[in-house]
């Protein structure tokens, strides 16, 4: 059903984008033939988080440890390369071959129930305007080493922006990432 409705769209015209959350069990070679498969379908992007274990999903048996997050995808990565909408500092961040802090306020989510703090796998509740969540939620207590809850995740809803801050912190940087992009 999700290739047929990929492919419809397509044809209609539409940009097509993946979101792939990986869980603790993946194979290595699965996963690189579906990525593999992805692209074949000439989707525009593809996105890749590990599975994180938030407080409200049903199932926390599954979820990936910060160390096998990244022995899974320094092999899943080793020797290839697909074109994932992530910057080339998030998918060595995956590998363990840069570390970041999270940057809680990277991606913030507005819903019926307003602004939601400080994460969207969180539930510490929702501010009514972007002025409170950014001035009244004490972003600092967020994050690996600062909250508990954050001491597995690696997803790209906050580590991506911290990617990005990253690599366009300096112009050796910025043309490393350019360069790492283009380069297989």
């Amino acid at each position: 059903m999700a290739v047929e409705a990929i492919q419809a769209a397509k044809q209609a015209g539409f940009r097509v984008t993946t979101n792939t959350t990986v869980f603790d069990g993946e194979n290595v070679e699965g996963l690189r033939a579906f990525f593999d498969y992805a692209a074949g379908l000439g989707v525009d992007g593809m996105m890749v988080s590990p599975g994180y274990s938030y407080e409200k999903a049903p199932d926390q048996e599954h979820f990936l440890k910060r160390e096998r997050t990244k022995e899974l995808f320094r092999k899943v990565f080793a020797g290839k390369k697909w074109d994932f909408n992530h910057s080339p500092f998030f998918l060595d961040f995956l590998q363990g071959k840069r570390e970041y802090q999270c940057t809680p306020w990277g991606n913030p989510n507005y819903s019926v129930l307003g602004w939601q703090k400080p994460c969207y796998l969180m539930a510490d509740g929702y501010a009514t305007t972007y002025k409170e969540l950014m001035e009244e939620t004490a972003w600092d207590r967020y994050g690996t080493g600062h909250d508990p809850r954050c001491a597995d995740c690696m997803v790209h809803c906050g580590y991506e922006a911290t990617a990005v801050t990253d690599a366009m912190s300096s112009p050796a940087k910025v043309a490393k990432s350019v360069w790492a992009t283009f380069v297989t």
